[in-house]
Parts: C-alpha cells; structure tokens; sequence
C-alpha cells in the first residue's frame, strides 16, 4: 500500500502526534535516537556564527542538540506541522532558535544563505521530494553541508522494528495508524546507497556515511558541489 503523502494528510497526522511523538520515538529506538542525532551533528564540525537550517524540524530535538555543540550558531528550524513546532518553541527556553511553519519544498531563503542544512525522519514524508532536495541546494552556501538521517537498510533488524513499532504505539497512544504510516513510508523509502544517486544527481558530493543500530538508521552527509 502507498501512503498518503498530500500535504494536507501528513500536516494532520504529525498533528495528532505532535504530544507523545518523543516519547514513542525514544522507546522505538530503545533510547538510541538522541546518541544518534548528538554523533550526527558532531560530525559536521560546525563553528560558531554558521547559519543552520533544520528541515522537517519537528519538535526541535536536533536544533536543541545543535545548539549544546556550538552555542553561537545561528540555528532556524522549519516544519509544516504547527503542533510540532509550538512544543519546539516551549523547548527553546533560551530563545535562540528561530522556528517557522513552512514547506521545504519552497523555502523562503535566498541563495547561497545556509553553511548547513539538515533533515531527519523528514525526506521520506514529503511528496515531492526532488523538488526538496534542489531546494536544500539553492539555500546551502557553496561547499555548504547537506546532512540526511532516517532509516537504513532493509534487513532483518529493520523488519523487526517494521513489526514493534506500530504495536508499541498502539499501547501508548490512540494513534497506532498514524505509526502505520511511517512505517509503510519507511518501507518504500530509497536505500541509503540510492539516496546517495540521488543527492548526486542534483549536485551534492558524498563526504561520508555513517550506519547505526546494524545498519537500521543512516546517515549521509553531502557537500555541494
């Protein structure tokens, strides 16, 4: 079955999760995801004063993650969904991440504004992908950083995860469906090695991968060239 990826439908079901969507998310990856996305982000050598765009940015778990590794980055997180980005905003204590509702797909930035950009768990449940990615690169400055996470190859650990997932959010929130759909998302979602093909179709050079959880979750961090 093919997910619904309208715009409107993803808007609504990250909607009706927005409440418990770290809470599910930290069991899901048996509290692995905030080490993940801490290592991700360490990689990236970010300096101060970079500016850092965070994509699908969700309830701010990476912009708050970038924001303990270089405190004087200038960091702006986006997402489409406005219950996701009000619990972002009550985490931004300090008030030095700027958060805005919008679609990737047409970023309101000039050219050329961003050292670096990053999205996690977000590519895969955006309907136009392509159109997403050719914008990351208009925005990202030249040499400008590219960093991709979300699921990775499709092996035995994966399917196992396919299978839990939805049960463990049916039993925490009356939302099993919506955990449905990620989880058909996630199965029709490019390979990590396809992923890459793509992003290099539209201009980004490789410049490391790195797996985790066997190989369960990947990363991509791409150059422009």
């Amino acid at each position: 079955m093919t997910p619904d990826k309208s715009p409107q439908t993803i808007k609504t079901t990250f909607n009706l999760i927005a409440e418990k969507y770290d809470f599910i998310n930290n069991i899901m990856s048996f509290g692995t995801q905030n080490y993940i996305k801490h290592q991700c982000i360490k990689n990236l050598g970010i300096r101060p004063h970079d500016r850092i765009i965070d994509l699908c940015c969700g309830t701010g778990d990476l912009t708050e993650i970038i924001l303990k590794i270089e405190p004087k980055a200038q960091i702006t997180g986006i997402d489409f969904s406005e219950n996701m980005l009000n619990i972002a905003k009550k985490k931004n204590i300090t008030r030095k991440i700027q958060y805005f509702e919008g679609d990737i797909t047409n970023l309101p930035y000039e050219d050329n504004s961003f050292d670096f950009a990053t999205i996690s768990f977000g590519l895969r449940n955006i309907a136009n992908p392509e159109k997403a990615i050719e914008e990351i690169y208009r925005i990202l400055k030249p040499k400008g950083t590219f960093m991709h996470l979300d699921f990775g190859e499709k092996n035995f650990v994966s399917k196992f995860f396919d299978i839990i997932a939805p049960n463990l959010a049916g039993v925490f929130t009356d939302n099993k469906s919506a955990y449905n759909y990620l989880i058909e998302s996630k199965k029709i979602f490019p390979s990590p090695d396809d992923l890459i093909k793509d992003f290099s179709k539209k201009g980004f050079v490789l410049k490391k991968r790195e797996d985790y959880i066997f190989h369960v979750i990947s990363s991509q961090i791409m150059t422009k060239n």
